[in-house]
């Protein structure tokens, strides 16, 4: 005769949703409104989503305010826990998130690279983070679920880098890099890498629309040094994040201007894909002031709140030839009556920022 299973005991705390792990829950410091615990109530329950705007307090409790709470600025994410630069200068220290922590941007991932933090500097490390402090500027991407990653915040610029070739250059990608930079309150600037694997005059050619754009350009190798010193001048006393595809050389570049080692691979197969080296943001500090934010590769790019006016501030010269289209609301993809290809032919308007123009449009919907 077959022993009889035991029953399982009840009465004991609610399992885990799946895929959920205690750890992962804690990292998040988000309230989810549908847990239920006969343990603790319910505005300690933490998850991803909106309510903990309600169910956290805004201001410092009375045992924050007797503490030593010190401010901070995130310089890696590599985990649950992450690192933080003291303000008053030190070695930097281990944080989390708990449950209580006030995070002004629910709809975003709670802690990026670059965030002002506040955290309570009792005890062993890690030490616990009171609140995330609201984000002057971000760099930011939408996921396929349409949720905000916020990649590196409280920066001045993005350097947003590109290739000559190996892989090739992508005017597309980079217009598209460019575009979300905007959506980010941040100034944006241009850097080509691999300079030495092609001619100067295809150099010219790949960086002359973004010239006449009014951005800063930069034409550098990490490999042979060329242009290095000019991108270190402009970066002094500034917070860049660098920006772009796997395999452009950011972190290559990062490590000639930082002096840090950082890893590094090389493009592979026939395909011109870049392996990601890097697998979270980190910041470094540059010897002449200010610091860079290296960040992982991203090989698909979709647009951060697309919206039609910013689509053709960032276009002027479309905008311009447009207005000789015979419809105000031409769509400037090869309908009667339009302008552009005169323009292209002229020299007005480059052939690749229109079909890059075409592209976007489409995703925005206008």
């Amino acid at each position: 005769m077959c022993p009889r299973k035991s029953k399982k005991p009840t009465g004991g705390p609610r399992r885990r949703r799946a895929g959920q792990s205690a750890q992962g829950v804690q990292r998040r410091g988000r309230v989810d409104p549908h847990a239920e615990s006969e343990d603790e109530p319910l505005v300690r329950r933490v998850l991803r989503g909106s309510e903990n705007r309600e169910a956290v307090p805004d201001q410092p409790t009375q045992s924050e305010l007797d503490a030593d709470v010190r401010q901070g600025r995130v310089i890696a994410t590599p985990a649950a826990e992450f690192l933080v630069e003291p303000e008053a200068g030190g070695e930097a220290v281990r944080c989390r998130l708990r449950k209580s922590t006030r995070v002004p941007h629910p709809r975003a991932n709670p802690v990026a690279v670059g965030d002002v933090v506040r955290y309570l500097a009792d005890g062993p490390e890690p030490y616990v983070v009171t609140e995330v402090l609201p984000r002057r500027t971000r760099l930011a991407r939408l996921r396929r679920a349409r949720e905000e990653q916020v990649l590196a915040a409280n920066v001045d610029y993005a350097i947003v880098v590109a290739t000559a070739a190996e892989p090739p250059f992508k005017p597309r990608l980079v217009d598209r890099y460019l575009l979300s930079v905007e959506g980010g309150d941040l100034h944006a600037a241009l850097v080509l890498n691999k300079v030495d694997l092609v001619s100067p005059d295809d150099v010219r050619a790949m960086l002359a629309p973004y010239r006449r754009l009014g951005l800063p350009v930069f034409a550098v190798s990490a490999e042979t040094g060329t242009g290095l010193e000019e991108l270190a001048r402009f970066l002094e006393h500034k917070t860049a994040v660098f920006s772009g595809q796997s395999g452009v050389g950011k972190s290559s570049l990062l490590a000639r201007l930082t002096g840090h080692e950082i890893a590094t691979n090389e493009v592979y197969g026939k395909v011109g894909k870049g392996r990601h080296t890097t697998t979270s943001a980190t910041l470094y500090a540059l010897p002449g002031g200010g610091a860079a934010i290296d960040t992982p590769g991203i090989r698909s790019f979709l647009l951060h709140e697309p919206d039609l006016a910013s689509l053709h501030s960032f276009f002027p010269e479309i905008a311009t030839a447009g207005a000789a289209c015979r419809f105000a609301n031409c769509r400037h993809s090869g309908d009667a009556g339009c302008a552009l290809p005169a323009a292209v032919e002229r020299g007005d308007v480059d052939e690749g920022r229109l079909e890059s123009y075409r592209v976007l449009r489409d995703e925005v919907g206008g």
